[in-house]
């Protein structure tokens, strides 16, 4: 896990007389989960809206595979990159095979038959069974519509996945199977995942590296183990309970 495939150089971003990050610099390698986790307001949901263009930084730079973020079709880098928020955003009048298989329906070259087939693999990818693909949203549960919402971001076999607080919506034992659903998924799949949490346990048990932010710093960049380990600083010691 060497090759950086997310970079961020000297980034400075501030809305008014708010800096929102300052002098930011990372570099996350192909392959890794990353999960993100700080305080509310810390940066975190602007970090990921910064590796699909969705927020431009006033200084710095951001590669992606290499490239620079601005010299690429932001259309198409968002198309390329799969994205999973916690209000999952499906489409109520479409079916759950139509939502699953959107992404891949607005290039229009794509033969259906292949978009068949992709929307059978990724509902086994989930765990969802075929008989739901004819459902609508309004007849699933939270979990399920955020399986769909998975599937969905997965659609265009994605090198990059982007997950914002995903299972903050639902029950505990949902989370729990979910938590172990996109472990799994990642596990089988070739794929970067940056994975934003308000839970330090869930940022523990999913990351092979975890990101911990406060005020729009890093404090901690590591395994889960050398975190746990070493906290190295107050506020991570009191944010992993380690007196």
């Amino acid at each position: 896990m060497d090759n950086p495939i997310i970079e961020f150089k000297n980034i400075n971003l501030s809305y008014g007389k708010n800096c929102v990050l300052k002098d930011f610099n990372l570099s996350i390698s192909e392959g890794e989960f990353l999960t993100v986790i700080g305080t509310s307001g810390c940066g975190k949901t602007t970090v990921l809206k910064l590796i699909n263009g969705l927020i431009t930084p006033q200084s710095g730079d951001i590669f992606i595979e290499g490239k620079n973020i601005n010299d690429l079709n932001l259309i198409k880098l968002r198309r390329s990159i799969g994205y999973v928020i916690q209000d999952i955003g499906l489409f109520p009048h479409l079916t759950i095979e139509k939502n699953m298989s959107y992404v891949l329906d607005l290039d229009k070259n794509n033969p259906k038959e292949q978009t068949k087939q992709r929307v059978l693999e990724l509902s086994k990818i989930v765990g969802l069974s075929e008989d739901m693909l004819k459902r609508y949203p309004s007849e699933l549960s939270g979990g399920q519509k955020q399986r769909v919402g998975i599937a969905r971001a997965l659609s265009s076999k994605p090198k990059i996945l982007l997950m914002d607080e995903p299972f903050g919506a639902v029950d505990e034992i949902t989370r729990k199977k979910l938590q172990d659903e996109i472990k799994k998924i990642y596990n089988s799949i070739n794929v970067t995942i940056v994975f934003i949490t308000h839970d330090i346990k869930e940022a523990l048990k999913l990351g092979t590296k975890v990101l911990v932010m406060d005020a729009g710093k890093i404090l901690r960049y590591d395994t889960p183990e050398n975190i746990v380990q070493n906290p190295n600083n107050d506020f991570v010691s009191r944010l992993i309970g380690v007196d």
